[in-house]
């Protein structure tokens, strides 16, 4: 017998997210900024729990393999349901110490979640993923222009999603700007 589980929503959760572009052997690809895990181009993401993985091992500290979201586990994709929460990421805030590629620039964008979802008190926790729109600023928080933000929105048109140059800067001027471009 099969189990016909119903899905948590009848359709993908909109969200809003920050990835890193970095440079995989010349080819410009999306990261997530916490474990620096590749997205695709054309693939969904699918989410695994990195902690119940690492620590399948150690049985007697009780944590048990399982499929993210977990609802008592922090595992999954994020989203965040502001657009404001989300822009806060595009400063140094997260500092790529540990990177694996040459980080080229930060990326906001809105993103669809599906599969098992897990409300949060922010957003969405989901096992599965891809990018909805992306957004690549000409200028960063500092309001320096950054280079190449122009072949960006280029090189990401693999994601198969519109990618929009917006003008950027500090975190309120990117939220504004984008809710002005989404009404």
């Amino acid at each position: 017998m099969t189990d016909l589980a119903a899905p948590d929503y009848a359709e993908p959760i909109g969200g809003w997210r920050v990835w890193f572009a970095v440079d995989v052997e010349g080819e410009t690809q999306l990261a997530s900024p916490v474990y620096h895990l590749l997205w695709k181009p054309g693939t969904a993401f699918v989410a695994r729990c990195l902690r119940s993985h690492a620590l399948s091992r150690l049985v007697w500290r009780g944590v048990r393999a399982h499929e993210a979201p977990a609802e008592l586990c922090s595992c999954g994709v994020y989203a965040a349901s502001d657009l404001s929460l989300a822009c806060a990421y595009l400063g140094d805030r997260l500092v790529p110490e540990s990177l694996s590629w040459p980080l080229l620039h930060r990326v906001l964008g809105s993103v669809s979640l599906w599969g098992d979802v897990v409300e949060c008190e922010r957003g969405w926790r989901g096992s599965h993923a891809y990018p909805a729109q992306l957004y690549v600023c000409r200028r960063n928080g500092a309001g320096e222009r950054v280079l190449r933000a122009e072949e960006l929105v280029d090189e990401l048109s693999g994601y198969c999603v519109p990618v929009e140059l917006i003008e950027g800067g500090p975190p309120r001027d990117v939220r504004d700007e984008v809710s002005s471009r989404r009404i």
